[in-house]
């Protein structure tokens, strides 16, 4: 990780990894911000979709299931958001495991555990709202998604103990960014789910929309487990949606789609962690 490609404030942010990486740095994420945001050139398309919200939350209300879209999608959204880390199934064969898993591959157990999750959890998060989002939730959704994984190291739904990187060839001298360092992790965890509750400004300074980009990209420059934070990052989204009373949507297919451009808007977004740096309070405390 270069620190000339992180922002001013991020630099401060910065602290060292323990051994045998201790000539190498983690960044310790701000806290995401509560006040509203300047959405510059994104200010058009922001309305766009907050437009479009609207229009989707108009279209549920003349149906008799107000889930039945997210129903029809959500094997779409796992196929895609698996398939996003390397793990591909198709949907025959996910309908041939909805009725019978013996015989299932890996891949396409995984691929089930990650629809499954979502319509056991997408439920819980309209009943109880933005409280849903506490260490244990996010415990649960990682234990559900790995746990037919043949290729992960250590307990699914357990946090980090190790040090990860992003980017690069395989060595951390080569990484575009180090998430913080595992003694760490609970902290900037913390922080991220205490924003995603929305009991501070960010409910009135901030649009849905707004939040879920903010919380995606902080939980993933946290990245508080050793493999799996894609798709519980991108979980996260549609339980965001129904937790604030609107129609959950799978943005997967079109991350899946557009995956070069999503991986480096992520990129810039860890870079800059909305460029607040350091004078925020930052979750280590």
């Amino acid at each position: 990780m270069k620190r000339e490609d992180l922002a001013g404030g991020i630099r401060d942010c910065l602290q060292r990894l323990p051994a045998p990486y201790a000539q190498h740095y983690g960044v310790v994420p701000p806290s995401p911000p509560e006040a509203g945001l300047v959405l510059g050139d994104a200010a058009a398309r922001h309305g766009q979709a907050l437009s479009a919200l609207g229009e989707i939350a108009a279209l549920a209300r003349t149906l008799p299931d107000p889930y039945l879209i997210s129903r029809v999608l959500s094997r779409q959204e796992a196929l895609s958001s698996s398939a996003l880390e390397g793990t591909h199934s198709t949907l025959n064969e996910l309908l041939v495991v909805d009725e019978d898993d013996q015989g299932a591959s890996h891949a396409t157990r995984q691929v089930h555990d990650y629809a499954r999750t979502l319509e056991q959890f997408l439920p819980q998060a309209s009943s109880e709202g933005p409280t849903l989002f506490r260490l244990p939730t996010v415990l649960a959704l990682h234990q559900a998604v790995m746990q037919h994984d043949p290729a992960y190291r250590g307990t699914p739904g357990t946090l980090r103990r190790d040090v990860v990187w992003i980017g690069g060839t395989g060595h951390i001298a080569y990484s575009t960014y180090n998430p913080p360092p595992p003694d760490q992790v609970a902290a900037c965890l913390e922080a991220t789910l205490n924003y995603m509750q929305a009991d501070g400004m960010q409910q009135m300074t901030q649009s849905l929309i707004t939040r879920m980009a903010i919380a995606h990209a902080h939980f993933e420059a946290v990245h508080p487990f050793s493999d799996g934070n894609g798709r519980v990052g991108r979980l996260l989204l549609p339980l965001m949606m129904a937790a604030d009373g609107q129609v959950p949507l799978y943005l997967s297919p079109y991350i899946e789609a557009h995956r070069q451009d999503y991986y480096a808007a992520l990129k810039r977004a860890q870079q800059r962690l909305v460029s607040a740096g350091c004078n925020l309070p930052k979750c280590a405390g």
